[in-house]
């Protein structure tokens, strides 16, 4: 089985001399080894991983050239692509991850251009999946979409992977460089790490008693919907607590019956407005 490569090279700055920063570098290379591993689940099983899972990848180091600092990822069971059910599944992989990595850069550096121009190709490739199953049409628009959607909530989790990626660029090196096989290349310079950088920020306040009231959960993305406390609308609140890992638990009862419940929560702000919710531990539910 052929095992396609993803490469990832550095430049300038320390890069120049090929040596990094060890402390920087072994973030970034978490961060990769994430990002390559959830867009990989992607492909294959399409919906985000689960907590914890992880996609057959292994990265491999390669001896680091003059100019230039290389790694190397390379895929341990490309065989694990077959239920695709598409042609030439390494091609496919390198040419979806290039996409998937536009689509993490595009998102957390606030180029909506740049990232519905991405998932759009990615569910291009997912179309011709749907084509040679000779779906209707109709039935295909709709499974388009919720693909979409999929790719939508798989992109809400690699956030603090890029932001990983990125710790080398500024302080040890200039640019990073993303080279798939058989897909685009995408590159990182110092004003997308500072605008990843920004868009991660978040002022959390201390974790305290909380009443939300409930309206759906995902538990792919360890998300539990709940009514805006603080405005109208409402906020995917991420549930850090081990029995949302159930299938079964207090926090899905409670979201079927689209009841208020009483949490321990840290509640997170940009620019003094509320944008995200973590709950940690379930202390009751308010009876209707």
């Amino acid at each position: 089985m052929v095992s396609p490569d993803i490469r990832i090279k550095f430049d300038g700055g320390d890069a120049d001399a090929a040596a990094i920063d060890m402390r920087l570098l072994g973030l970034s290379l978490q961060g990769a080894d994430k990002i390559i591993s959830d867009g990989l689940i992607l492909l294959i099983h399409s919906r985000p991983p689960k907590r914890r899972e992880r996609a057959p990848v292994v990265a491999k180091v390669r001896e680091p050239v003059q100019g230039a600092y290389e790694l190397w990822a390379l895929y341990e069971a490309s065989k694990a692509m077959l239920p695709l059910g598409l042609p030439k599944a390494a091609d496919v992989a390198g040419y979806f991850l290039g996409q998937w990595w536009e689509a993490v850069i595009a998102k957390f550096t606030g180029n909506d251009e740049a990232l519905v121009k991405a998932i759009e190709a990615m569910a291009d490739m997912n179309q011709a999946h749907l084509n040679a199953r000779s779906e209707s049409e109709a039935r295909m628009h709709e499974e388009r979409m919720a693909y979409i959607a999929t790719i939508r909530d798989a992109l809400a989790m690699q956030g603090r992977a890029i932001e990983q990626f990125v710790a080398p660029i500024g302080p040890s090196v200039e640019t990073a460089t993303i080279l798939p096989f058989k897909g685009q290349s995408a590159r990182l310079t110092l004003a997308h790490a500072d605008a990843i950088r920004e868009s991660m920020k978040m002022d959390w306040g201390a974790i305290e008693e909380i009443t939300v009231r409930t309206d759906g959960f995902k538990f792919h993305t360890s998300g539990l919907s709940v009514e805006n406390p603080e405005a109208e609308g409402f906020l995917m609140a991420k549930v850090s607590d081990p029995k949302f890992d159930e299938e079964e638990n207090v926090y899905t009862e409670a979201a079927q019956r689209r009841s208020s419940i009483v949490v321990l929560a840290r509640k997170g702000f940009k620019g003094g407005v509320l944008a995200a919710i973590e709950i940690v531990e379930f202390v009751r539910e308010i009876a209707a």
